[in-house]
């Protein structure tokens, strides 16, 4: 590849595949984030109607033991038991959850299942601290720092606007009933939740699209780059050219042996040689033959040679040759031509048998 070349062009599907396979595909940290977060919000206030029931057991249970454990040196594994148990029965449900929502979402945006050996692999370039300094001041860098710097306010404005609307109810809760208090700020915090996840939401498809953008933008390649993938991909232009002149040779060679076949040849007499081979059972006559110059002279030797009739008809031979191709049968334009060769031959065969 010349130095100096600009990269201007997409990338190609195969380009795009190997970087795949590396592990190099367009994703949002900030889309996965935000759907966690509002199907984590959606989940704990669809199951927190269970989590006091739960939590009181739990109590109990840890109250009827603690007499138990009391004087004891250590704690119980069965109390530690009891106690696991319960929190998995309440966050469970929601930490499930928020991990289908993970997964689904990584799924939604790699297309599939993808894992490269190569992108879990240490790389040592990353040691250097040239290349940390040069990562820190990059561009990508800036802008993951604008990121962040703007979920912190998105964050903080939706909580803040949140508490406002809600001033007087949040103040009026330290004289009210725990349970009420329990319940409107779990309220609250589900309202937080689901505003800052939808703000987020919408940044994150940004944020997406952005990357997919940036991940082309990374893999652009030179003219000469696309020039010589395309030449590994689809061969040398010599060893092409070189196959189908193989090609030609065995298909020649298939052809002349078809000579023997013909009804008759058709010549130029000599600029243009076509062979046809008719039997009553077949549609039309067929073209087994053909060729001009040199390969015509080859036809006609072949066919004198195994006595197969050559009728010069030079309109009907030109014809023959740039309308029909080889093994098609003739067009019906043709017919009426063909068919008085055809019996002329017929006739000078019925001649010979009576001589």
């Amino acid at each position: 590849m010349a130095s100096g070349q600009e990269k201007t062009e997409q990338p190609t599907s195969k380009k795009l595949g190997d970087a795949r396979k590396k592990g190099q595909i367009p994703r949002s940290t900030e889309l996965n984030a935000s759907i966690v977060i509002l199907v984590g919000g959606v989940a704990t206030y669809t199951f927190s109607q269970a989590i006091p029931g739960r939590f009181k057991m739990l109590m109990e249970e840890l109250w009827e033991q603690g007499f138990h454990t009391a004087f004891e040196s250590s704690i119980s594994a069965d109390l530690f038991m009891v106690v696991t148990r319960h929190f998995m029965v309440m966050l469970a449900p929601i930490l499930l959850a928020c991990l289908t929502a993970a997964i689904a979402v990584s799924i939604a945006q790699t297309k599939g299942i993808n894992f490269s050996w190569e992108a879990v692999q240490p790389r040592f370039s990353k040691l250097s601290p040239m290349s940390g300094f040069k990562r820190l001041f990059s561009m990508r860098s800036m802008l993951e720092l604008v990121k962040s710097i703007l979920k912190f306010v998105v964050i903080s404005t939706t909580a803040y606007s949140v508490y406002l609307s809600e001033h007087e109810t949040v103040m009026n809760l330290m004289l009210g009933d725990p349970g009420l208090t329990i319940r409107t700020l779990g309220s609250l915090a589900l309202r937080i939740v689901l505003r800052v996840g939808m703000i987020m939401l919408l940044l994150s498809f940004l944020d997406y699209y952005y990357q997919k953008w940036q991940h082309l933008r990374d893999l652009r390649m030179t003219k000469q780059e696309v020039k010589e993938e395309h030449k590994q991909s689809e061969g040398n232009p010599q060893v092409k050219g070189r196959i189908r002149s193989i090609q030609r040779a065995l298909a020649r060679q298939r052809m002349m042996a078809n000579i023997p076949k013909a009804s008759v040849v058709i010549t130029n007499p000599t600029h243009f040689a076509v062979a046809l081979r008719y039997d009553p059972q077949m549609e039309a006559p067929q073209v087994v033959a053909r060729g001009v110059d040199f390969l015509a002279r080859r036809i006609i030797k072949t066919a004198r040679r195994h006595g197969v009739p050559v009728v010069q008809n030079p309109p009907l031979a030109r014809a023959l040759y740039h309308q029909v191709k080889l093994e098609e049968v003739i067009p019906a334009d043709l017919y009426k031509a063909v068919a008085k060769v055809l019996a002329y031959i017929h006739q000078r065969k019925h001649q010979g048998l009576q001589r």
